[in-house]
């Protein structure tokens, strides 16, 4: 393989990886903005609650929704993330030889 094709091949991965990063983090964001709706809509039915026991019960929903809102935001930032760690360590890397001149061959000398 040449130097140009590694090139190529990853700045193509490099590409799709941030492509996939920003949608990612488009997806987490409206989902944040969901989240942040659930709370003012509760907020603003407690601000008018006639009673403590309507206060509690709507304490009580809306609790239960934004836990269920919470959870399946963080489940889907954590798929999302370990499908991009799943494409960076399935991407083979390219292989080098030791006559490249860009290849530095690093040893460190064991301590005693």
């Amino acid at each position: 393989m040449t130097a140009e094709a590694d090139t190529a091949g990853f700045r193509t991965f490099n590409n799709g990886l941030f492509e996939r990063m920003r949608d990612m983090n488009r997806s987490r964001l409206e989902r944040l903005r969901d989240i942040h709706r659930v709370d003012a809509d509760f907020s603003s039915k407690l601000l008018f609650a006639k009673n403590p026991a309507e206060a509690t019960a709507l304490c009580g929903e809306w609790m239960a929704r934004r836990l269920e809102a919470v959870t399946s935001e963080q489940q889907s930032f954590a798929i999302a993330w370990l499908g991009l760690i799943s494409d960076a360590v399935n991407k083979p890397a390219p292989v080098a030889s030791q006559d490249d001149p860009d290849v530095v061959i690093w040893q460190s000398k064991p301590e005693r």
